[in-house]
């Protein structure tokens, strides 16, 4: 092989050297070279999988529930004792249920001066009543006559507004307030007014 053709296969398009003045041509090829260096690659994207959110376990047991209202319990209202007579009285003794033989034997009396008797009457003491919501009777119309000794109706969850020894029919019931049967056994003046108010209530119906 001649020295010619041997450059020609090792060095082909490369320029070894060349005489001043002469301007270089460099072939097309060259230039596809030179061209596809300075061409940046295009960017490739890579489409990767989303990330995962990430997922936090919880114990059953660390699960606070929320606090349910507990329902409160429904508690039956006593109701008031049964009555048999149509007169009712009631008293205030908070330390003994029955009256005092002394009060007993004041008020019937008093009560057989107008026409009637303890035997025919109710006679209630307020501090032991188990149920003290007197509506039902009333609205039930099972008694005539109410007299309280030192026991005002707002505790009997009556709304009425009645003055002492003044009685007062209120839808064909007569009411009469007073004062404790000891305080009235004590005092004259008291024992008259109690007489004149009870005169009133049974004479006039």
């Amino acid at each position: 092989m001649s020295s010619a053709a041997l450059f020609q296969i090792l060095y082909q398009n490369d320029v070894l050297f060349h005489i001043p003045g002469e301007i270089l041509t460099p072939s097309r090829e060259a230039e596809n070279v030179h061209e596809n260096r300075d061409t940046p690659e295009p960017m490739v994207v890579k489409n990767e999988p989303p990330a995962l959110k990430q997922t936090v376990t919880i114990p059953a047991a660390n699960i606070t529930k929320p606090v349910e209202q507990a329902a409160m319990p429904v508690i039956p209202q006593a109701k008031f004792p049964v009555l048999s007579h149509k007169v009712l009285i009631l008293i205030d003794e908070p330390k003994q249920r029955e009256m005092l033989v002394s009060e007993a034997l004041f008020l019937d009396n008093v009560l057989k001066a107008v026409g009637h008797s303890s035997e025919n009457s109710d006679i209630l003491n307020f501090s032991f009543l188990s149920g003290p919501d007197a509506r039902s009777v009333l609205s039930e119309k099972r008694i005539n006559y109410f007299i309280t000794f030192g026991v005002p109706l707002i505790k009997l969850q009556l709304d009425l507004l009645l003055p002492p020894y003044t009685p007062k029919q209120v839808e064909g019931i007569w009411f009469l307030l007073t004062d404790p049967l000891a305080v009235i056994e004590a005092d004259r003046d008291l024992k008259k007014k109690l007489w004149i108010a009870l005169k009133q209530m049974f004479l006039k119906s």
